[in-house]
């Protein structure tokens, strides 16, 4: 089994439960992980091999800048769900996804979740 991995994807994004989010947005950062089972094909050094970056962000920049989604957790689960219909020799896909600066009445870095598929 092998992994890749995208860290610190930043997207700008109005997802959140409160109303005011869908007007101001705020800043979410994006790690995922996805493990595959690279083919004999590896060892020749070719991209359909391999989980392509470029589509793993496609995948995953579709779902942040797609339709508002109240929860960030609907946000990871779809992520989730996206890459590995996206990528068929997808095992798994774990992804965090972060707020940062959530509207919480106080000063607080950051809210996140995880979740794994």
């Amino acid at each position: 089994m092998a992994w890749i991995a995208l860290e610190g994807v930043r997207f700008f994004g109005y997802h959140g439960y409160y109303e005011e989010e869908s007007v101001l947005g705020t800043e979410f950062v994006l790690n995922v992980y996805v493990e595959f089972d690279p083919d004999k094909r590896m060892n020749r050094d070719r991209l359909e091999a391999a989980v392509n970056y470029e589509s793993l962000y496609r995948s995953c920049s579709n779902v942040m800048r797609g339709p508002r989604k109240k929860l960030i957790e609907t946000l990871a689960i779809e992520i989730c769900r996206a890459v590995k219909s996206n990528h068929p020799s997808v095992i798994r896909v774990k992804t965090k996804v972060q707020k940062n600066h959530p509207p919480l009445g106080g000063r607080v870095d950051a809210s996140w979740t995880e979740f794994e598929l």
